[in-house]
């Protein structure tokens, strides 16, 4: 499915980014809006095969992947990732892309597991 591919790559490259160590603090900020990208991309491949959509707007994913849950179109084990994962990441994400706000080493590494669990999740629930 090309938007878990996409995903992949997004979270490949925010990895990549920050192992470059001569690009700066900056890539940290960067990498942060990688990961992000991965969450949103990985939650599209769920909505589009579940739903047959995705979300217009950003701040219209975490209420669509919601709507996952409550249809029974993904175990209610995965709902809190909403919560924890894809709420904050559509808070953050504008912030990493848009804002200039700073973000640190810690940040950046914090955002990239939060992918890797995100795609994780999607992943398993395509496969069931």
């Amino acid at each position: 499915m090309r938007e878990i591919k996409e995903a992949e790559a997004w979270l490949e490259s925010a990895k990549r980014l920050l192992a470059e160590e001569a690009l700066g603090e900056e890539r940290h900020t960067v990498a942060v809006a990688q990961a992000i990208h991965s969450i949103i991309r990985a939650n599209d491949a769920l909505t589009l095969k579940f739903l047959g959509k995705r979300a217009i707007r950003h701040d219209d994913a975490p209420k669509l992947f919601l709507d996952l849950v409550r249809e029974n179109k993904i175990p209610s084990r995965y709902a809190d990732a909403r919560n924890s994962v894809l709420f904050p990441a559509v808070q953050t994400k504008s912030k990493a892309d848009y804002k200039g706000e700073f973000f640190s080493r810690r940040d950046a590494l914090n955002w990239i597991g939060k992918a890797e669990m995100f795609l994780k999740i999607a992943k398993a629930c395509l496969m069931e």
